[in-house]
């Protein structure tokens, strides 16, 4: 089927481009060609810069004065790219995980567990099957 599509449309292509060769050719009118004016006004003559002129520098031999060099190289984009590397490493950084409480007895956890499936170490609190959540009073705390 394909191949058959194929040849169809080598074959509607070959006409287009053999019906479309009687076309007769039209040739454009003749124009008169368009003189532009030009507000270019020809310099026949060149003055020369003055003596002690190189190609245009004026000035000091040496460095004016007041003249400071920043040798500043390649350490404040470095130092840039470092500051940057760090400074978006710690904003991309997941947050730190929430630890438990400390000076609680590791105990307490446990038995708040046991006891509780709501239980929620880091507030302490579980919730009841009624009311708001409370807070886990074991016999270690």
């Amino acid at each position: 089927m394909t191949n058959m599509m194929k040849r169809w449309a080598a074959v509607a292509l070959a006409s287009a481009v053999v019906l479309t060769s009687f076309v007769p050719s039209q040739a454009m009118p003749v124009t008169a060609p368009v003189t532009a004016t030009s507000d270019v006004t020809a310099v026949d003559y060149y003055r020369r810069p003055p003596p002690g002129y190189y190609h245009g520098h004026r000035g000091y031999r040496d460095y004016r004065p007041g003249y400071r060099r920043h040798n500043d190289g390649w350490w404040y984009p470095l130092a840039a790219f470092g500051a940057g590397a760090i400074i978006g490493g710690a904003i991309a950084a997941p947050p730190a995980a929430p630890r438990r409480a400390t000076g609680i007895n590791p105990r307490h956890y446990e038995w708040c567990y046991a006891r509780y499936r709501s239980y929620d170490s880091y507030s302490n609190t579980f919730q009841p099957n009624y009311g708001p959540r409370r807070q886990c009073l074991s016999p270690y705390y």
